[in-house]
């Protein structure tokens, strides 16, 4: 079970690099930030679907996104001068929240395989 933990913690990495990616691709025009996007975000697939081999679908699709999204977030405050509203800021606690409680309410298999 743990190597699916791991394998969701690359596919939100990925994700994330992917999304960066893009904000950058898009500002350069870059083909090579486009392939490299394009990289990123295949390889984010590749690690959530074998994550999804011992991790409920739910679980696993709302970690991928929440996690990534505040990430995303986080990163683009810290390092690309992007504000972040009251509003915002309870918008990702409440989902950080949600996913939280969605996966303490999920049965979790006692193999440790």
């Amino acid at each position: 079970m743990a190597i699916a933990w791991l394998f969701l913690a690359l596919a939100v990495l990925t994700e994330v690099a992917g999304t960066l990616t893009m904000n950058a691709s898009g500002q350069s025009g870059s083909l090579s930030m486009y392939a490299l996007m394009c990289a990123f975000i295949g390889m984010s697939y590749v690690f959530l679907s074998f994550a999804l081999k011992r991790i409920a679908v739910g679980i696993t699709i709302a970690i991928w996104e929440g996690l990534g999204v505040t990430l995303i977030t986080v990163i683009s405050v810290l390092y690309l001068d992007q504000p972040v509203s009251l509003q915002k800021f309870l918008g990702l606690a409440l989902a950080v929240l949600g996913i939280t409680l969605l996966n303490f309410g999920e049965e979790h298999d006692t193999d440790h395989g």
